[in-house]
């Protein structure tokens, strides 16, 4: 047995050949392939969850795109009628007239101040001059507060009528409507006209 045939030692040299191969198939090469099916596996369901999430945010992005979308247009239904600054001005004027009339107080003086640009909307601002009791005149806020117009109350200047009869007080209120900066007379419709020196 010493010495081997070259025939056999072929044969062995061949045997032993093929039990490597065997073995590097059973030891690394099956662990790769079987490595490499779990990883394209778990890349596809990784893929899959992250769509599943995408379509998920992407539904959720939708209705609440839709949700604001509504918001804004109840909001814009809020917005002064009218589509330049004196027929908004006009419109909360009649606001403020028909509300003091409800109310019991009475309108002494209203006048239109000068517009404002505010982001997308034109600011209409009104001063009037109210007079009247004092549970009239928070009666008179209060509605105005309720009313389907958004109105803001900018200022309020309080003073008494009489220091002898401290019943009846006049309130000087600045108010604001609001319409959309597209509109004609506003800011943003018309240029404003250079100014002079002094004025």
């Amino acid at each position: 047995m010493a010495t081997l045939q070259s025939r056999e030692r072929r044969l062995l040299g061949l045997a032993a050949v093929v039990a490597v191969a065997v073995l590097g198939y059973w030891f690394v090469v099956e662990p790769l392939m079987v490595r490499r099916e779990r990883v394209r596996e778990l890349i596809q369901s990784r893929e899959a969850l992250r769509q599943d999430r995408l379509l998920t945010r992407r539904e959720r992005f939708v209705a609440e795109e839709r949700e604001l979308r509504e918001e804004v247009a109840r909001r814009r239904q809020r917005l002064l009628p009218g589509d330049r600054a004196p027929l908004a001005a006009s419109e909360l004027q009649k606001l403020v007239k028909t509300t003091a009339q409800e109310t019991g107080v009475e309108v002494r003086s209203e006048r239109t101040l000068p517009t404002t640009e505010r982001g997308g909307y034109v600011e209409v601002p009104v001063e009037v001059t109210l007079s009247g009791p004092i549970r009239g005149i928070v009666s008179f806020l209060h509605r105005l507060e309720e009313a389907p117009l958004l109105v803001a109350i900018q200022d309020v200047k309080l003073r008494v009528v009489s220091v002898a009869q401290p019943r009846d007080i006049l309130a000087t209120l600045a108010l604001a409507g609001y319409i959309p900066a597209g509109a004609d007379g506003g800011p943003a419709g018309r240029p404003e006209a250079p100014r002079r020196p002094g004025t």
